[in-house]
């Protein structure tokens, strides 16, 4: 795996790759993307092969202008049968985080943020035993989010996270129809890596 501070620096410049390519649009629209809202999400996770299916939870609030909070949670369980025995697997996953909006021009925003992640793992078998196992650690992203129009908003960013004494890097990007001012529907995709993946379909409030 190579360093963090590398992949972080790609993170970056991609980042700013994308800010520069969105640029005309800044001048389209002055339309800003949400920093306050509250959204539920279908999770469909594919862990090597094996389909997972789950909810997740986001909240941001911006503190100030520069500022904001970001919470998210992920639960996702599956039902299955190894070597003659049923097995109850689930995962869930909280992220809570502090971000700064470190560029803002019209509808686009680039913006970092870092905090603290909670992992809990049960496994449940008929007749083989149970395995529980949780860890706190630490987590980095860097993305970038743009209101394309009034309608339509992108967010592109990376996360870094290190916990179960690994570390590892979750690609992400999600894009938002807003129905209305107040309410949104998004599609996401984050790629944590060959074996891990999943889609999250979701409805948002914005307040």
């Amino acid at each position: 795996m190579k360093p963090f501070v590398t992949k972080m620096s790609l993170a970056a410049a991609v980042i700013a790759a994308l800010t520069t390519a969105t640029s005309a649009h800044a001048q389209q629209s002055q339309q800003q993307p949400s920093f306050d809202k509250l959204g539920v999400s279908y999770i469909n996770y594919d862990l090597d092969g094996e389909t997972l299916n789950g909810a997740g939870l986001q909240f941001n609030r911006s503190i100030n202008q520069d500022w904001f909070f970001d919470v998210n949670y992920i639960y996702a369980t599956d039902d299955y049968t190894v070597s003659g025995f049923d097995v109850d697997a689930t995962s869930s996953t909280l992220y809570g985080n502090l971000g700064f909006k470190f560029y803002q021009m019209n509808n686009m925003v680039a913006y970092a943020s870092g905090g603290l992640v909670y992992n809990e793992i049960d496994i449940d078998t008929s007749g083989a035993g149970n395995f529980s196992e949780d860890d706190t650690g630490w987590n980095a992203q860097i993305g970038m989010r743009t209101r394309l129009t009034d309608a339509f908003e992108v967010d592109a960013n990376v996360r870094h996270v290190d916990i179960y004494d690994d570390s590892d890097q979750e690609w992400s990007i999600s894009g938002q129809y807003y129905i209305n001012r107040d309410f949104s529907l998004g599609l996401g995709y984050t790629l944590v890596d060959s074996d891990n993946n999943y889609v999250a379909l979701s409805g948002n409030f914005h307040f």
